[in-house]
């Protein structure tokens, strides 16, 4: 039953773990309330798809540059993060510009991908600039990644992250690991206190530097140095650190089912917390955005429990999900950048954008079978390899 571990090739439970996280976000991404919602929206604990996008692509980069490093050295290494951040930030940038060209089509309502609704007060943002406005500044913004659909506003902060890395991986070829360590800690908790923007960039808007740099730099630590770890656990030590994580883990999940989101009908409220005080919990040591503290406890805690589950319950979780969760996960990038498409065609069909995601108005089957279809449509282009040459995995 236990999964079998192969020297040099992919770890097909990281692979399994990032195609659950991309599956979480096609589904919040694609703004209707269906049945998939009740383990994505802060079901499994108050965590979401994003926390697991980031410090998976620092744990696999960790990885794979630890083997380039040693093969090949530093600078090889460093080109090709250079490069891999050049990639995204060409995709980035034509992605917006050929959002900015169906614009002009009228036959096509790009809407849901060019503004960003918040459901909790009504109020529409625009994410892309103005066809009358002055050209020059719209460019400014587009290269400054200042213009972007709110769905891939991530892309942004991992082009930074990238450029980065070769600056941590010296300091964990100079034995310096603690300090980059320290450093992430103080750069967290200082925007914990004094909030900032530093790139000005969209994406900080949702995913601020100096907080979200503490999940990617702390996960390619883990994936650069995963034999020292390894090492350094005993067998006793690590199974209670499991128990630890499993019984943190539930709890958390106990917390989360008592929020009092309208969104879900009440029978699936516990009701053992009062609302005002959840709400103050939440934005104090859960918020999303400032990455609150507890957060990070709490998918560090479901990320190491996942990861034993899926080590010792191997064959069987494989047999019944492994064959979707799998490709999804090793074209984890393909998935995030072509699911934009499933937003823009769910949307032509349910119009979405304008109506607010709850259960008790939804058509929750139809919904479902429509979340269902987009994931199942990006599991066949990665199987058929649909624009492999073009677009980065």
């Amino acid at each position: 039953m236990q999964y079998n571990v192969t020297a040099g090739k992919r770890d097909l439970r990281v692979d399994f773990i990032r195609g659950t996280v991309m599956i979480i976000l096609v589904v919040v991404h694609i703004e209707i309330f269906s049945w998939f919602n009740f383990f994505s929206w802060e079901r499994v604990g108050l965590i979401s798809g994003a926390e697991g996008f980031v410090i998976l692509s620092g744990y696999v980069l960790g990885q794979v540059h630890k083997r380039i490093n040693v093969k090949s050295g530093y600078q090889a290494s460093t080109l090709k993060l250079f490069e891999r951040s050049v990639q995204l930030y060409k995709v980035n940038v034509f992605i917006v510009l050929f959002v900015i060209v169906l614009s002009a089509l009228p036959f096509i309502d790009l809407t849901v991908i060019k503004t960003f609704k918040n459901w909790s007060n009504g109020e529409v943002y625009k994410l892309f600039p103005s066809l009358e406005g002055e050209w020059f500044r719209s460019v400014a913004n587009i290269l400054l990644l200042r213009t972007s659909p709110h769905q891939i506003q991530i892309l942004g902060l991992y082009c930074v992250l990238l450029l980065l890395t070769p600056v941590a991986i010296w300091l964990f070829n100079q034995g310096k690991a603690k300090w980059v360590c320290l450093g992430c800690i103080i750069l967290y908790f200082y925007n914990m206190a004094y909030p900032i923007r530093i790139t000005q960039a969209q994406f900080e808007y949702a995913f601020p530097l100096f907080s979200w740099q503490i999940l990617y730099v702390f996960g390619l630590m883990a994936g650069y140095f995963k034999e020292e770890l390894s090492r350094s656990f005993s067998q006793k030590n690590y199974h209670r650190l499991v128990i630890f994580c499993a019984l943190m883990s539930f709890a958390f999940i106990l917390l989360a089912w008592n929020s009092p989101n309208k969104a879900f009908p009440p029978e699936v409220n516990l009701g053992w917390i009062e609302a005002g005080t959840f709400y103050d919990l939440h934005h104090r040591f859960f918020d999303k955005n400032k990455l609150g503290i507890l957060r990070i406890v709490n998918y560090a805690c479901f990320l190491t429990f996942m990861y034993w589950c899926l080590t010792y319950f191997w064959q069987p979780i494989n047999k019944a999900i492994g064959w979707l969760l799998i490709p999804l996960g090793q074209a984890s990038l393909y998935v995030f950048i072509m699911h934009l498409i499933l937003v823009v065609v769910v949307e032509a069909i349910t119009q979405f954008s304008d109506v607010k995601p709850m259960y008790h108005t939804a058509n929750i089957w139809f919904n479902s079978l429509c979340h269902l279809g987009a994931i199942l449509a990006l599991w066949v282009m990665v199987k058929r390899e649909f624009l492999f040459k073009y677009v980065p995995r």
